[in-house]
């Protein structure tokens, strides 16, 4: 998944939710179990501020600060963070626990810990060796007997363990629900998203012309685009047709005023105007069916799912250059890939390649190679054709000059100097390239970059080679 993918903004959203969630209920949990955990420390020291406060009630008024056992041995034992303290308030007397060893514990009510309602406190207060101590204490008026304030503690580190074993095991549970739950949002975005690559795999299929409409056993969500697409490419169809229609129309409405016009020309005393408009409309004429031949292919390039396989053209254009040239006896070797396909029409690929096998048999002493083989360019797939003749060649001047539409380098070859101009219109609209170099067996190389469809692509380079004169055999 890419940033820019609907699949990776559904998993970030949907991960970060969850995220969010856990992590709230992680806190939540951990700061319930916390206060759970405090108040079940408390109960046990409000057992023992009970009986303190008993024995302080039942006492005389002499032993009231020096209460019996407890029934537990840790407010005995030296420093065991099991701690009880009595004092009297309204005269300077004291006890506390033989654990307390000669030390006072700090009062809640002097740290400012508010009271509640029953008039008990209770928090947190440090003990005799600084260890951190969870106390309660009550305030006893007796009346004429006495005020006492009675405080009870024990050890926090009780309190703390038990939240950090629920902390780690919490930590531990929420990871590996988190994790399955990830995994599970990921397999739910890419089994949602499916139909999504269907349709671009029926897509690709209808570019290679190996389908004419989208899969119908689509879900309800995609139906709609899928019944779109299908609209889409049959408009684009009919449009296509329609221009073609009127393409023809045009051609034949516009030939055959210049048919009279040239007739009449022919037919008028010989002059300078006379041959002023024959000249003219020999002009309009080959401009009449340049231009008609690039609206023809503008709008056919549109068609989705027009393909051409490139060898059989290639063959049938070697044959007619064959008996065109035969008085040269030309050696033409072919090279080309059979499993490559132009992506357009064959009629298109035919006006490209024979343009350029026509030129170069011109202009060859004795030997033409063609070669075709594919490659990528911007994650898509093109045919390179090349076609190179052993004649004189063109300087890097003279390649950019012979580009130019109607440019004759030669006045004594036959042709109208479009040739070259019309395939560099015609492989534009195809979104190809073509360029003129220096043929490896000594005279001018023809390269021809077009849109194309392959099962396997090798690296440019490592398939298809330019064949020397007599190496291939003729296709």
């Amino acid at each position: 998944m890419t940033t820019r993918s609907l699949a990776f903004r559904l998993f970030v959203a949907a991960a970060a939710w969850v995220v969010v969630v856990l992590l709230v209920a992680g806190v939540v949990l951990s700061s319930v179990y916390q206060h759970a955990t405090e108040r079940s420390f408390d109960e046990r020291l409000h057992v023992y501020l009970k009986t303190l406060v008993a024995d302080i009630a039942g006492a005389d008024v002499g032993d009231r600060t020096a209460p019996g056992a407890m029934g537990e041995p840790r407010f005995e034992l030296p420093l065991s963070g099991w701690y009880w303290q009595i004092n009297r308030l309204d005269k300077p007397a004291s006890n506390g626990s033989k654990s307390l060893f000669e030390a006072t514990l700090p009062g809640l009510e002097d740290q400012g810990t508010p009271a509640e309602p029953s008039g008990v406190r209770e928090g947190y207060i440090k003990g005799p060796d600084d260890r951190r101590l969870r106390a309660v204490e009550r305030l006893i008026d007796l009346g004429e007997d006495g005020r006492y304030r009675v405080t009870l503690a024990g050890p926090a580190d009780e309190i703390d363990s038990a939240i950090s074993d629920f902390r780690y095991s919490l930590l531990l549970t929420f990871t590996a629900l988190g994790v399955g739950l990830l995994a599970a949002i990921l397999l739910q975005v890419r089994f949602g998203l499916r139909p999504l690559s269907r349709i671009s795999g029926a897509l690709a299929r209808m570019r290679a012309g190996e389908a004419a409409k989208l899969p119908p056993d689509l879900p309800d969500e995609i139906v709609p685009l899928a019944r779109e697409l299908d609209a889409l490419v049959d408009a684009n169809r009919e449009v296509v047709e329609r221009a073609r229609t009127h393409v023809g129309n045009l051609a034949h409405a516009l030939k055959t005023p210049l048919s009279v016009i040239a007739n009449e020309a022919d037919a008028a005393p010989a002059g300078p105007l006379a041959d002023q408009v024959s000249r003219q409309v020999g002009v309009m004429r080959k401009q009449i069916d340049h231009h008609l031949q690039r609206a023809r292919i503008a709008a056919a390039v549109s068609v989705v799912g027009t393909v051409t396989e490139i060898a059989p053209v290639i063959e049938g254009l070697v044959r007619a250059m064959e008996k065109i040239h035969a008085v040269k006896r030309l050696k033409i070797g072919v090279n080309v890939d059979p499993s490559l396909r132009f992506r357009g029409e064959k009629q298109d690929i035919e006006e490209m390649t024979g343009n350029l096998i026509d030129n170069a048999c011109k202009w060859a002493i004795g030997e033409v190679a063609i070669a075709a083989e594919a490659f990528h360019r911007d994650g898509a797939m093109f045919a390179r054709i090349t076609i190179d003749d052993d004649g004189p060649g063109l300087s890097p001047e003279k390649r950019a000059e012979a580009m130019q539409r109607g440019k004759r380098l030669d006045e004594t070859k036959p042709g109208t100097g479009l040739g070259l101009a019309i395939v560099q219109d015609l492989v534009s609209l195809y979104g190809g390239r073509f360029s003129l170099d220096e043929a490896p067996i000594g005279g001018l190389r023809a390269i021809l970059d077009i849109p194309a469809l392959q099962g396997t692509v090798p690296p440019l380079g490592a398939g298809a080679r330019p064949v020397r004169s007599g190496e291939g055999a003729k296709v």
